[in-house]
């Protein structure tokens, strides 16, 4: 499960970095900080920060309504969203079953 969870993590990382910069490019700041804030607390091992991040994808005015005028970047910015998610929603799920990740808020 460590191996797993760590390998999450290094994914997780990359694919922030580089949408954080494809958002940035396009000045789409509020999700690029959204982002970056949410992987400092993630590498600082706020677990919660986990939930924080995939909640950036619900609703109206979501990361997923963002579209960047660059085709080409639209698509990778798509391909990222979707590796963050996914790293993500595994990590919160190795916590939560490897009963460490106490939801206490």
């Amino acid at each position: 499960m460590a191996d797993d969870f760590d390998t999450h993590f290094q994914s997780l990382g990359k694919a922030i970095v580089e949408c954080v910069s494809l958002l940035r490019a396009s000045d789409e700041t509020q999700f690029a900080d959204w982002l970056e804030g949410d992987q400092l607390k993630i590498a600082n091992g706020k677990t919660r920060a986990l939930q924080h991040l995939l909640s950036a994808y619900g609703g109206m005015g979501s990361i997923n309504d963002i579209l960047l005028e660059d085709p080409q970047a639209q698509k990778r910015f798509r391909k990222l969203k979707s590796e963050i998610w996914k790293h993500a929603d595994a990590m919160l799920r190795e916590l939560d079953e490897g009963g460490y990740y106490i939801n206490t808020r």
